[in-house]
């Protein structure tokens, strides 16, 4: 399903992209969650915007969000680790965005954007238990994996401007508020009472627009 889903993305992009009404992105994003590792989980993302109305471009993406969580330690009186804990999750999301544009959209000018997103996601999470001797070899290794699918909605604020008069590519600056919920995996494969939700996280991303056909003289 997935990589029907990709290639259809590609060719709707190849497709419309001589005449302007498409152009194909990628981008990638970093969300702030003090309970992941470096207190971030991570995005990349690739689509296409349709060029349909002058304040309407509608976006098809396929995106994928990965993050581990903190390890959990238990160390005896020697300050030896004898119990390592260890979770992580990932998430590969098709979505659509009925991307609505504010101000100026003359080629060339800036202008912000609202991403309003549905998406389906199917999530996986991966938790690893292992106890150590003195010396520090893995005595015993456990590994529990969940996967389930869930939906989703998210909002995004971005600011799309054009690199230059010479290049038509733009980059767009996004302020995200994603949905995406990796705590209803996480906590199948957790050894812990406390919830750990993604839902409402907020986080900062870019995407780039490739512009296939040259811009006219």
């Amino acid at each position: 399903m997935r990589k029907n889903i990709f290639i259809i993305i590609i060719l709707l992009c190849y497709n419309y992209s001589n005449s302007q009404i498409a152009r194909p992105y990628a981008g990638f994003a970093t969300y702030l969650h003090t309970d992941f590792s470096s207190s971030v989980f991570l995005g990349l993302k690739t689509g296409c915007e349709f060029k349909l109305l002058k304040n309407l471009r509608p976006e098809i993406e396929i995106s994928g969000i990965m993050g581990a969580l903190e390890d959990f330690e238990r160390k005896n009186e020697n300050n030896m680790i004898y119990e390592r804990v260890s979770n992580s999750a990932t998430a590969v999301n098709f979505s659509i965005c009925p991307k609505i544009i504010l101000g100026n959209v003359n080629e060339l000018d800036s202008y912000l954007v609202i991403l309003p997103k549905y998406s389906i996601s199917n999530i996986e999470a991966h938790g690893k238990k292992e106890t150590f001797n003195s010396a520090g070899k893995v005595l015993t290794s456990d590994t529990k994996i969940a996967k389930v699918w869930d939906q989703s909605f998210g909002i995004g604020i971005g600011y799309n401007f054009n690199l230059s008069d010479e290049n038509p590519d733009s980059l767009c600056i996004i302020l995200d508020l994603q949905g995406t919920e990796l705590g209803k995996a996480l906590d199948k494969v957790r050894e812990s009472d406390n919830r750990i939700t993604t839902k409402w996280t907020f986080g900062l991303g870019f995407n780039y627009y490739f512009n296939l056909k040259k811009k006219k003289s």
